[in-house]
């Protein structure tokens, strides 16, 4: 299928973090439609963790198939083209991702392929075209997933993927060709938005693995208006030079991710415009009625305009399922906030039982 311009304009809808289980949640499938009819998009992205739960799928392609085919029939009924990238929970269905993407083939205006030699599923460079000339390119890139501990990274040979394929248009075409890129797990250098700040700062939150110890606030001048940052970005385990190789040739215009649910924002770093999506899905921790999706605009003469749409904003403040809202508001977001909690919790019963331990002494 060729992806073209309509009146100069290409428009993206990235939909990050579903994150379903076997049930898929009514209020999900709420937000993903009246983002649909908002902003009426050319093209879909599932950005990764589209779903989640070996427990709940057990392996059974059956039952993978049926709750994928829920989350893309928005899409399919609408006629609109759609792709995927694989974040780090996609796979723990039991289910490879090359099977996952198998099924997806089935789908109808499923448009994803899957370059071969390079590593991951679903690494591929779309042609989006004004006539019969190639504007603009459009990357999905698989992240990967879990480390021992922490994230993978963007390996080096599919960066070198990326540089074979800007090289050959620019070979071709006599100039670089603008882009885009869409992928799960974010790059290191968006903590270039982020301030260090000290723990007693409000609003500011906590980092973690590569970032233990330390706090950040976004640094309100270098991101949007409408911006918010709740936990600290998870961000890989080692620089790979993505980031870098993308910068090279001034042709890649953004670069946006899911993965920290609880994050909205963006700005330009390098020339690149860098940026999260918040979650979409209400079966797992979210930002609450700021869960959402992100519209990426595209134009002819090679400038992109971006921004999110919010559950409260484009469907209301009413959900389907206010107790399981209310239970995924609480979830910590990672282990490591779990455990922090935990601890937190255990030290204010100390300092309480000691505060009455004194106070019966003090009493007698």
């Amino acid at each position: 299928m060729t992806l073209k311009f309509n009146n100069g304009k290409f428009r993206i809808l990235m939909i990050a973090d579903t994150q379903e289980g076997a049930k898929v949640n009514s209020d999900t499938i709420k937000l993903i439609e009246a983002s649909l009819d908002r902003s009426q998009p050319d093209l879909v992205i599932y950005s990764g963790d589209q779903i989640w739960g070996k427990h709940s799928f057990k392996g059974d392609a059956n039952k993978v198939k049926e709750v994928l085919s829920i989350l893309v029939e928005p899409v399919v009924k609408r006629k609109i083209p759609f792709a995927i990238c694989f974040g780090n929970h996609d796979r723990q269905v039991g289910l490879t991702n090359e099977e996952q993407f198998e099924i997806y083939k089935t789908f109808e205006g499923f448009v994803g392929e899957s370059d071969d030699g390079v590593d991951g599923v679903g690494n591929h460079c779309f042609e989006i075209k004004d006539g019969d000339e190639v504007k603009f390119l459009l990357y999905t890139i698989d992240s990967h997933s879990n480390l021992k501990v922490g994230y993978d990274c963007v390996h080096e040979n599919q960066i070198d993927w990326y540089r074979a394929i800007r090289d050959s248009y620019e070979q071709k075409l006599g100039k670089v060709v603008p882009s885009v890129v869409i992928q799960h797990i974010p790059v290191c250098e968006v903590f270039d938005l982020l301030k260090k700040v000290n723990f007693t700062k409000r609003g500011s939150v906590r980092g973690f693995r590569t970032h233990e110890g330390e706090y950040f606030v976004l640094k309100k001048d270098r991101v949007n208006k409408e911006a918010f940052m709740k936990e600290s970005p998870a961000d890989p385990q080692v620089n790979s030079g993505e980031f870098d190789a993308m910068c090279e040739k001034g042709d890649v215009k953004g670069i946006y991710f899911g993965h920290d649910h609880n994050n909205s924002f963006n700005g330009e770093i390098n020339g690149v415009d860098v940026g999260y999506t918040q979650g979409a899905g209400f079966n797992v921790y979210g930002p609450g009625m700021d869960r959402g999706t992100r519209v990426i605009d595209l134009f002819t003469d090679g400038h992109i305009e971006t921004y999110d749409m919010r559950y409260k904003d484009i469907v209301g403040r009413k959900v389907d399922n206010p107790l399981k809202y209310i239970i995924m508001q609480l979830c910590p977001t990672n282990t490591f906030d779990a455990v922090t909690r935990i601890v937190k919790a255990f030290v204010t019963i100390a300092v309480i039982l000691v505060i009455i331990l004194l106070l019966t002494m003090f009493l007698k």
